[in-house]
């Protein structure tokens, strides 16, 4: 409920405690790993941290999806005229930094998050950099996957987030079996409790 107010989520179970920034994307790039396919897209920027870079590859690797990286300008901005270009209806998701790491650029994921929606992308946000800085409303970003470090908020190590907006969540196949995820459990078959 705290996290939920904090960056003003519509529900307390849009909210997953995870081991940090890292493995929320993690988690969210293992899911679509299994949905993506050959000819589908992934954009990322190079203004990213390889956290918000390693787990793409490695999506793409296994799905047969193109990942396409955005390109820096010499001012330290996102080029979004570039973005517009590599931006296509094959294009499934995107993800960026809310601020870069190395050189504390504000991205404008209000644009990009709007732009993606608009040619049919999801779009993750590390907010790991932003999130101890500038007020989050997930709600009023519309952004389908939003996450951040507890550390960085003066939190303890080894804590993270993952906000997923509710349907963004449900189209993600089950990431780990057992415990009270579990609606109905036989050896023939396993039906999982809603949201």
């Amino acid at each position: 409920e705290a996290i939920k107010d904090f960056i003003q989520a519509k529900h307390s179970h849009e909210i997953i405690f995870t081991k940090g920034t890292t493995d929320s994307i993690n988690l969210v790039a293992n899911g679509l790993r299994s949905i993506l396919k050959k000819g589908d897209e992934i954009i990322i920027s190079e203004l990213e941290h390889h956290s918000n870079i390693v787990p793409w590859q490695l999506c793409c690797e296994y799905s047969g999806a193109t990942l396409k990286v955005l390109p820096v300008t010499d001012s330290g901005d996102l080029d979004l005229s570039e973005f517009d270009k590599l931006l296509t209806k094959h294009t499934r998701l995107v993800a960026v930094s809310h601020v870069s790491n190395s050189l504390g650029t504000i991205n404008p994921i209000e644009k990009i998050i709007r732009k993606s929606h608009e040619a049919g992308a999801k779009v993750l946000i590390d907010g790991a950099q932003a999130a101890s800085h500038i007020s989050i409303n997930v709600q009023k970003l519309n952004v389908d996957y939003y996450c951040f470090s507890g550390h960085k908020l003066y939190g303890p190590t080894g804590v993270g987030v993952l906000y997923g907006k509710e349907k963004a969540l449900n189209e993600l196949p089950v990431y780990q079996g057992g415990g009270e995820m579990i609606k109905d459990v036989s050896f023939k078959k396993t039906t999982y409790a809603c949201l």
